[in-house]
């Protein structure tokens, strides 16, 4: 090989090395290029993304603002209505007193007219009075314990009792009713022990049965209960004059009533009876149930869970008396109404009580201080004039007389707070308008 053709091939593998050198610079530079390109478009899609998340960062701080404004408004809203809630209570506890009042002063005029009267004709001309005056009263006070129920102002005791008592306490109270509308009412003795609230289990089979009587007009009314199980099923049959089936849901509705079941406007009304009676069952947790058949009659029962006998508390027995344990007695009546306080010592006196009158705590232990004996039985209204009570009154003749005259509190505040009120000073507890012939049972009791 010459000297050329050596230094010809020493610059071709020059030369193969400078191509070499110059392909591996030029896919350097390719990637460099790439790589270049790649960082322009993730820059490209996290600004893009930054952007995005920005957006729904924003969305969520405004939807978390529209919230806490909706929290608020809320807020508001349930307190104005705890407070309307509380407000309502308060009103119908305080108008209690002013509706029935008026009530209380009238039943107590006319108890005393019915006891002075010998005329039938006139007797049955205040009944009729007497049994206006009792629908207007029952109107008012279902609708206080409507709204009571509906405010969560009802409490509820249950305890372990007999049924039967109960049974024959109503077929007593509505024999009469019976008796005058020429229909049977019967009642089928029961042995059976529930737990229940009987107070407002006595609400519910009332309402039953004045539905029964009011729309039956031939035949009669069945009040029995059976064992179910665990429960005690206590049911009212008539032979009315049925319910549509269609109307079977509705008439548990405020304001709901059937057509009278006769035209002598016994049946007139609002319609409420059902709408508390539905109530009254959700705060005992009973089932309440109706089935009918039109022209036939109607069945309304409830259930509610057996007790247990063991835990039954035994009422005491009062022997009764053939001569009339008030005669003579000195009953302190004291009310600020001087209506009320004039009625009231009109059916006292009829009894063959003696009687003074206070109209306020201090003219009570005036009035008890100047007798020659502390007086038998104190008779107070609850509601004294200047925010006083009748606690006040009790409790100063008490100690004027160094005795502790046995008291009933009279009072239209129908409040479960009131009511424990009275019965732990170890007073008496009667709701107005008042029953004369619950009050003459209580001091009869308390003075035989």
């Amino acid at each position: 090989m010459t000297d050329f053709d050596r230094e010809f091939e020493k610059l071709q593998k020059i030369n193969r090395v400078l191509m070499d050198r110059v392909e591996r610079s030029t896919d350097a530079q390719g990637n460099a290029f790439s790589l270049f390109q790649a960082a322009i478009t993730l820059e490209k899609m996290v600004q893009q993304r930054t952007g995005e998340l920005q957006r729904v960062n924003a969305q969520l701080r405004r939807e978390i603002a529209e919230r806490a404004e909706i929290e608020r408004a809320l807020e508001t809203a349930r307190s104005e209505a705890e407070r309307a809630h509380a407000s309502k209570t308060k009103f119908f506890a305080a108008a209690s007193h002013d509706l029935l009042q008026p009530l209380n002063i009238a039943r107590l005029f006319i108890d005393a007219l019915k006891l002075r009267m010998n005329e039938s004709g006139s007797l049955r001309l205040l009944g009729r009075v007497d049994a206006s005056l009792e629908g207007a009263e029952s109107l008012l006070t279902t609708l206080l314990e409507i709204s009571r129920i509906d405010a969560g102002g009802m409490t509820v005791e249950i305890e372990d009792v007999a049924i039967d008592p109960l049974l024959r306490r109503l077929a007593s109270d509505y024999a009469l009713g019976a008796e005058e509308r020429e229909l049977r009412l019967r009642i089928v003795p029961s042995d059976a022990i529930v737990k229940t609230d009987l107070r407002l289990l006595d609400r519910i089979l009332r309402n039953f049965i004045s539905n029964a009587l009011r729309y039956t007009t031939r035949g009669g009314v069945l009040l029995g209960c059976r064992k179910r199980g665990d429960v005690l099923r206590i049911e009212v049959w008539d032979t009315g004059i049925g319910i549509p089936g269609e109307r079977l849901v509705e008439i548990f509705e405020e304001f709901r009533q059937l057509e009278p079941g006769s035209g002598d406007g016994r049946a007139l009304g609002l319609g409420l009876g059902l709408a508390i009676v539905e109530r009254i069952a959700r705060l005992l947790g009973a089932r309440v149930h109706v089935r009918s058949r039109v022209g036939r009659g109607t069945v309304f029962g409830i259930d509610i869970p057996l007790g247990d006998p063991a835990r039954v508390r035994v009422p005491t027995t009062v022997e009764t008396r053939r001569d009339n344990p008030l005669a003579g007695k000195m009953i302190l009546v004291v009310d600020d109404d001087l209506e009320a306080l004039e009625g009231m010592t009109l059916v006292l006196g009829a009894w063959g009580c003696r009687t003074i009158e206070a109209d306020s705590p201090r003219a009570a232990i005036e009035g008890a201080s100047r007798l020659d004996a502390p007086p038998d039985f104190i008779v107070a209204d609850y509601h004294l004039a200047a925010g006083q009570t009748g606690f006040e009154a009790i409790a100063g003749v008490r100690n004027a007389c160094d005795r502790a005259v046995a008291a009933v509190v009279l009072t239209a505040d129908r409040t479960p707070e009131i009511r424990e009120s009275v019965t732990s000073h170890g007073y008496w507890y009667l709701n107005k308008p008042v029953r004369v012939e619950r009050l003459r049972a209580l001091m009869s009791h308390v003075l035989a």
